[in-house]
Parts: C-alpha cells; sequence; structure tokens
C-alpha cells in the first residue's frame, strides 16, 4: 500500500496568516448597527416602480453600501437606499440605485430565473428562522425575477425554488428604482407577535463588476452567507397565511411524426399539484398524474472516462425543497445519497409515468423534517415502484445532527432496496465547516453493505482548504442515490492560497495557486485504482475575466478492458499519463463573450489534443445566441477516434414573461441530433403555458419527433 501524498501547498495554508484580521474595516462593528425596521401602512401599494405613494416617503432608509470586491470594506462607489413598508398581508421592498454611467445599468436578458451575473442584479435575503436558511428575492434593472433558498449559511442552495411575488423596476438618466410586494403567505416564519429577521441586500454594478452589500461581508463569501446579515425588524401582528396552492394542469403530445406519412400517435393527460401550509412552519405539496413534458432536454456529454456521467435534476417537483433532502456536503459526486432523478427516469434517461405523490417539508421546532414518497407506474409487465424518502435534522444554529431512510419497494423479483444512516453537519466561526455521514444498505437477496463520506472545509480570507474522505463498500447500494463509481476508499483535496490586488484600478483581482487532487484505493485499500493530482494557476481579471492553467497527472490501473470508444479497447494494465490544460474565459456580460479550453498530452498509452470553444452574442436584452464546440483527437496504439459535440442556442425573451428557446445538439458518440424548441408564457405568477418540440435523430434508428403542450393554473387561497 502506497503512501498518501499530501501537497506541500497544504502545509504552507495552514502556516499561513488566518481570518480577515488585515480588513481594512470591522464587519462585526458595522454589522452591529445594522438594522431596519418596516412600518405597517393601512393605504395600497401599487407596484409599478414609481414609489409615488406617500407611505415610501415615511419609510426609514438603509444607506452605506460597502464593497465586497474589488476594494473590501470600502463604501460603494454608486449610492444605494433600501426602504421597507408592511401590511397584513405582503412586505413591500424598494430599492433606489444611483448610477453616473450615462449607459445606465446592463441588462443581460429578460427570462424568469435568469442565471448568472452577467448584468446588475440586486438580491434581497431574509432568514426568518434564524437557522441561516434564507429565502433569495433577486431581480435585474428590467424587473426579471429570480428566487432561490439557500441552506447551511449559503453552502447549499436550490435556485429553482419558486415563489409567489411581483416587482416592478424603472430606469431613469442616473438611478433605477425597484418595488416589490412578497406576500407573507409566501414564506415561513415563526408564529410570534415581532418577527425579526436577518436580512441582507447585495448589489453588483455589473460594469465596474462591483459587488456591495447594506451589511458587509468578507470577500471569500457568496451573497447567500445570510449570517452576515443584518436585522429587519417591526413587523408586528402578521401571519403566514393559510398558504394553500392548488396548480391543475393539462397536457398532450402528438409523437412519431413522420412527415408526409400519417404514423401519429397522440396522447393527452390532466393532473394535480397543490401545496398546503401545516400551521406557520411545514408545507404539504402532492401531486398527481405527474407531468414534466416542459423540462428541457439535458446537455450531452463526452465520456472518456470509465465511469458514470452525471446529469442535474431539471424537473420541477423534485427541484423545490431540495435542502430538506440534501445529506452530506457537495465536494465531488462520487457519492450523492439522495438523487432525486432516479425516480421516474431510467438508466438511459426515459421517462416512466409517475402516477402521484407527496412531500412534507418545513420545520417543528428546532428540527427540520422532509419526507417525501412517490409510485410510480409499471411498464412494460413490470409492476411500479414506491420510493420514500424521510430526513430530520437537529439544528443548533448553523449546525445540525440528522438521520435519514431511503427506500425503493416492489412487488415481485424486483424487491426491495433500503438504505438508513445518519449525518452530522458542524460549523465553527463562519469560516470552517465538517460534513459527515454513513449509511448502510440491505437488498432483497440479504446483500448488505455500507458507505459514509467525511469532509472539512476552511474558506479564510488567504486560502482555502477542502478535504474529504469517501468509502464505499462493494456490497452496498442505493437506487435513490447515485454512485459514480463502487468499491473505493477514495481521498480527495483541493487547496488554494490567494494573492489579490491592492489597487482598485488594476487589471486583476486575484491569483490563486492551488492544487487539487484524487486518489481511489479499494474499499479495503489494498490497492491503488486511480489517481488525479493537478497543480493550478488561476488568475481573475478586473472584468470577470477568468485564466486558468493546470499541469495534471494520472495514473490508471485497468483489471479488465477499457472500451473508450466504438471498436478501441484499451488493455489490462497499469497506466501513467500527464496531460497540461488551459482555459480562457471572457468579461459574460460583454454582448460578445468567449471561452476556449486547450488540453494537450498522454492518454494511457497514446495521446489527446483536445479543444473546446463557446461563444455568446447578445444583441440586445431580447436576443441572444450561443454555440459551444468539443473536439478530442485520441491516438492510441489499439486505434485512433476523435469525437465531437456540438451546442447551438437562441434564447429570444418577448418580455418578463413570454420566453422561446432552441436547443441544437450534436454528439459523435452516439451520431445524434437533437433538438428542443420550447415556448413558455408565464401569464400570471407560477402559471404557465408550455408548446415543446423535441426532435430526436440518431444513425441507424428511426427518429422521433414530438410536440407537446402543458397548460398550469395556480390558484392561491
Amino acid at each position: 500500500m502506497r503512501t498518501v501524498r499530501f501537497p506541500l501547498l497544504a502545509l504552507v495554508l495552514v502556516a499561513a496568516s488566518t481570518g480577515d484580521a488585515h480588513a481594512q474595516v470591522d464587519i462585526a462593528a458595522i454589522r452591529a448597527t445594522k438594522t431596519i425596521a418596516a412600518i405597517r401602512i393601512d393605504e395600497p401599494i401599487v407596484i409599478d416602480g414609481a414609489l409615488t405613494e406617500p407611505a415610501w416617503a415615511r419609510a426609514q432608509v438603509g444607506r452605506e453600501f460597502y464593497q465586497q470586491e474589488p476594494d473590501a470594506g470600502v463604501p460603494t462607489t454608486e449610492p444605494s437606499e433600501i426602504r421597507f413598508l408592511y401590511d397584513d398581508d405582503a412586505l413591500y421592498f424598494a430599492g433606489t440605485f444611483f448610477d453616473s454611467d450615462p449607459r445606465g445599468p446592463i441588462v443581460d436578458e429578460l427570462k424568469r430565473d435568469f442565471e448568472g451575473r452577467n448584468g446588475d442584479i440586486v438580491g434581497l435575503s431574509l432568514d426568518t428562522f434564524g437557522d441561516y436558511t434564507a429565502y433569495n428575492f433577486n431581480l435585474n434593472a428590467a424587473g426579471a425575477l429570480r428566487d432561490t433558498q439557500s441552506h447551511e449559511d449559503g453552502r447549499q442552495f436550490n435556485a429553482n425554488w419558486d415563489g409567489v411575488w411581483t416587482a416592478r423596476t424603472t430606469r431613469f438618466d442616473d438611478r433605477w428604482i425597484v418595488e416589490a410586494m412578497i406576500p407573507f403567505k409566501t414564506m415561513r416564519f415563526p408564529e410570534s407577535e415581532e418577527q425579526d429577521w436577518a436580512m441582507n441586500v447585495f448589489r453588483l454594478i455589473r460594469r465596474k463588476n462591483e459587488f456591495t452589500y447594506w451589511s458587509p461581508q468578507p470577500r471569500q463569501f457568496s451573497n447567500y452567507k445570510i449570517s452576515y446579515g443584518g436585522r429587519l425588524t417591526g413587523i408586528r401582528n402578521v401571519r403566514s397565511g393559510r398558504n394553500i396552492q392548488i396548480k391543475p394542469f393539462l397536457t398532450g403530445a402528438f409523437s412519431n411524426l413522420r412527415f408526409p406519412t400519417v404514423d401519429r400517435k397522440w396522447d393527452g393527460d390532466g393532473g394535480i399539484d397543490a401545496k398546503v401550509g401545516i400551521g406557520t412552519s411545514l408545507a404539504l405539496d402532492m401531486t398527481v398524474h405527474t407531468d414534466f413534458s416542459q423540462v428541457e432536454a439535458d446537455e450531452q456529454q463526452i465520456n472518456l472516462t470509465r465511469f458514470s456521467l452525471f446529469f442535474p435534476e431539471k424537473r420541477e417537483f423534485f427541484l423545490e425543497n431540495q435542502g430538506a433532502f440534501r445529506i452530506g456536503d457537495l465536494t465531488g459526486r462520487t457519492l450523492i445519497p439522495f438523487f432525486s432523478r432516479r425516480i421516474g427516469l431510467s438508466p438511459a434517461g426515459e421517462p416512466i409515468p409517475i402516477f402521484g405523490g407527496a412531500r412534507l417539508t418545513g420545520r417543528q421546532g428546532d428540527y427540520t423534517v422532509g419526507l417525501l414518497n412517490i409510485q410510480t407506474e409499471g411498464i412494460n409487465g413490470l409492476p411500479g415502484d414506491n420510493f420514500t424518502t424521510l430526513r430530520t435534522a437537529r439544528n443548533f444554529g448553523g449546525s445540525s445532527v440528522g438521520g435519514f431512510y431511503l427506500g425503493r419497494e416492489a412487488s415481485g423479483a424486483a424487491g426491495h432496496n433500503r438504505v438508513a444512516g445518519g449525518d452530522v453537519h458542524l460549523t465553527f466561526r463562519r469560516t470552517m465547516d465538517f460534513n459527515a455521514f454513513a449509511m448502510g444498505s440491505t437488498t432483497t437477496g440479504g446483500q448488505s453493505g455500507a458507505a459514509g463520506r467525511a469532509a472539512f472545509s476552511l474558506a479564510e480570507r488567504r486560502y482555502s482548504v477542502d478535504l474529504a474522505y469517501t468509502n464505499i463498500a462493494p456490497e452496498f447500494r442505493n437506487d435513490l442515490g447515485f454512485i459514480a463509481r463502487g468499491d473505493i476508499g477514495l481521498l480527495l483535496w483541493d487547496t488554494a492560497y490567494y494573492i489579490r490586488s491592492t489597487r482598485p484600478d488594476s487589471r486583476w483581482r486575484q491569483v490563486a495557486f492551488g492544487t487539487h487532487g484524487e486518489r481511489f484505493d479499494d474499499s479495503g485499500h489494498t490497492a491503488l485504482n486511480s489517481e488525479w493530482l493537478s497543480g493550478y494557476v488561476r488568475q481573475d481579471f478586473s472584468d470577470s475575466g477568468i485564466l486558468n492553467t493546470s499541469v495534471d497527472s494520472y495514473y490508471e490501473r485497468l483489471t479488465q478492458p477499457f472500451a473508450v470508444s466504438r471498436g478501441v479497447s484499451i488493455p489490462v494494465g497499469e497506466y501513467r499519463f500527464a496531460q497540461v490544460k488551459s482555459r480562457y474565459s471572457s468579461n459574460p456580460s460583454r454582448p460578445l463573450a468567449f471561452s476556449a479550453d486547450v488540453n494537450a498530452g498522454e492518454f494511457y498509452s497514446g495521446t489527446i489534443r483536445g479543444f473546446a470553444g463557446s461563444v455568446r452574442w447578445r444583441l440586445n436584452a431580447n436576443l441572444a445566441a450561443s454555440t459551444a464546440f468539443e473536439t478530442n483527437d485520441v491516438s492510441l496504439p489499439q486505434g485512433a477516434f476523435d469525437t465531437q459535440l456540438a451546442r447551438f442556442r437562441v434564447d429570444y425573451s418577448f418580455n418578463t414573461r413570454m420566453f422561446l428557446n432552441t436547443f441544437v445538439q450534436y454528439n459523435s458518440a452516439t451520431s445524434s441530433w437533437l433538438t428542443n424548441i420550447r415556448y413558455r408564457f408565464i401569464y400570471r405568477p407560477l402559471s404557465d403555458f408550455y408548446l415543446v418540440y423535441n426532435d430526436t435523430r440518431s444513425a441507424g434508428r428511426r427518429g422521433q419527433r414530438t410536440v407537446a403542450f402543458k397548460h398550469t393554473l395556480m390558484l392561491a387561497f
């Protein structure tokens, strides 16, 4: 057995200075002054972005925003003002954001749940229970909305949570204004006479790439680090309401369309989703005849490894309240205890009909509760499966201790698979986290096994350290989780040391020197199976461009031949090889943005040359087009091959409620073309009409064409 080689840089980091001792301001002292009260009103507020109601003039004003980037702790270069009002039904938020640039704020897109930080953005975060779980309401200068939930003080967040809220913006020569209404029934909060919530407001001035906060926070954290927020007070005698939402839907589809011949199949259905608030802190979600026809197609990937690829969950029902079911840290994707994509999808990604299910999430006192049960329908003569997930955790501020159960039950030969375990998350002085979980499985036939992981994370101003160890026994099986490779003892690390620019006008913000490594033994540590060691230098430029260069060393031990491509297999043996990789991505907020990746070097007993590039052109806030291409040229003694993967996307937003997206992909590994065209109209909050066209074509196989629609109506009480 070989000795584990920890990188020298990790030892240097441990000896380095810690914390924010050199910060330019006393963040704790400023944070203690950051309290603002919401003012109760009786007059109506029209959400139009104008702030003409007299109540706004009476509201307390929050000023003094502080930079996180580029000059940490220094007051913002552009003034900002925030105000809060409330009545029995809703919280009202307004902001005035001054901008001395006559070109005004950058607006990158208009779509709901916009991605990235490619334009000017304002975000309001509210931690209603004081447990470091927050609701985040973000919008850009054109009034496009994005809402998320963050958990464990920003360590995890769910970008797919959708709440009922409205907002409008107006733009002037020297400022832009936000006016928003957030119904109390959108959030869960304690049943008390007066609310006292952690709150922060984040502003990105994109042209300057300046990150600012009302309550300052260190630069190593994201805007979801709510423990650095101030306080929102003054809200008295309000309730979160019944929070009853009923969402019926109708679907229909023509499939197997082969023109001009008539070889068509019509399929129509309907169903219902419902949400019921239980008390002030629990929510029960139910679904019948669940349909996912509106889901965008997966992005294709080229796999030159021996192990499973990870495809993210995209289905709305499973995306909401994910934090209640996340177990352990997010270091790597080798072992994920609960992975909802295993429900209602075959290993090939084909949908399996879901009859229905229910989900209960929320808090009971100091406990977080998550319960999910889903029943799938039988197909091809096989019975359906019943999936159950249960997780509960006792919270201690930002830390927690919990237990969980994951089970798949089926009649007949399919049998059952059951997994149970416990997990712990400990937070130390905001910059240090420890996570661990252990679980055991039993499966029909008497097979049983165990798996677990422990992870340590440290994020200081000058350096960061991530260490994790994962062990999966060969007999362990989890039909509700993701396992990239079994029978492993995996040591993973990622350490970096940061040199930050001290000049606000510098062309670069930060240089990171780091090392990353993964060492895979078998679960008993009797043999080294594979190893990846990487040393890298990353430079972050002031305009948010990034240049990353690394030297990577690999070791692979093959105990059976590895079919790396059609007709090309790598024989049994031990292989050591190295590659050099470099990636540059330009400022994504510019109308024309691009990225380029190159890699070259050895690949097992041969060589590899790879290139990947992407270009995005934003004509205006309504229309953007992008293309991406990836190719690998591999030469081995057993044969040579190349791979190509291409994507083309056009996004058109008629306004902030109507969108048309076209997504075309080509994958040479499967000789397939995939086309996905999706039209979406949000005619009222959380009520949608979708029209989707899918076309899949593969060499030697009959093409599949489908036109589908889905109509949903949200009824809230």
